[in-house]
């Protein structure tokens, strides 16, 4: 958010060429005035601690299907309850069931993994989706490692995609509680099985929990 900050700080107005129309430089200026809104209203504090929970050690690099990435399906599911936002998943729950292959480019066992789905319901005709992925190559024994030699380590994934789905669960926060009854809906996703394949995304747009000529 320090970055978004800062971009504010340096905009030019005056660089703005004059011949943009009204109506583009106040899309232009409310475009500024949101971004400075949020990134006053996220808290710094919670992004690092979502960040920290979802990347230790005890998560053991969130692999698809795997315990650790349980854990952080849990975690996902906590934080969306409390701040009220609504379960959108399979039946009455937060989570979608998909089935994917494990192992190198798919020569493994398969297994099952969950998309992790919440949604905040203004009554609005379109909905936005905001989504990141939340699982990561566990121990290292998938093939996708940048270490040279990386079975049985723990790949902690903070910034793939820990970092990710902490801004999903901060603009969840930020929608929920502005006070505000936006003019969409708002869809949020954390994916499972995007390091094997995209598993967990390609199944939602397969098996979407709301019609997809909804989103905007």
């Amino acid at each position: 958010m320090a970055g978004s900050i800062k971009a504010i700080k340096d905009v030019n107005f005056q660089s703005i060429s004059t011949d943009l129309t009204m109506q583009k430089s106040l899309l232009f200026l409310a475009g500024i005035f949101l971004v400075a809104n949020l990134s006053a209203q996220v808290s710094s504090t919670r992004i690092q601690k979502h960040i920290q929970i979802l990347s230790s050690d005890s998560l053991e690099g969130r692999g698809t299907g795997t315990a650790g990435e349980k854990l952080a399906l849990h975690y996902i599911q906590s934080q969306w309850k409390e701040m009220g936002v609504l379960p959108r998943g399979d039946g009455k729950g937060y989570s979608q069931k998909f089935t994917f292959k494990s192992g190198v480019h798919g020569t493994g066992a398969e297994g099952t993994a969950y998309n992790v789905v919440g949604y905040i319901d203004n009554k609005a005709p379109n909905t936005v989706v905001i989504g990141a992925h939340y699982d990561h190559l566990g121990l290292g024994n998938q093939g996708s490692s940048l270490d040279a030699n990386p079975q049985n380590k723990i790949h902690n994934g903070a910034d793939d995609n820990a970092s990710g789905v902490a801004g999903v669960l901060e603009l969840a926060r930020y929608f929920q509680t502005n006070k505000v009854k936006e003019s969409t809906n708002f869809l949020f996703i954390c994916f499972s099985g995007e390091e094997l394949g995209l598993y967990g995304s390609k199944f939602f747009t397969e098996q979407p929990t709301i019609p997809l000529d909804k989103f905007t």
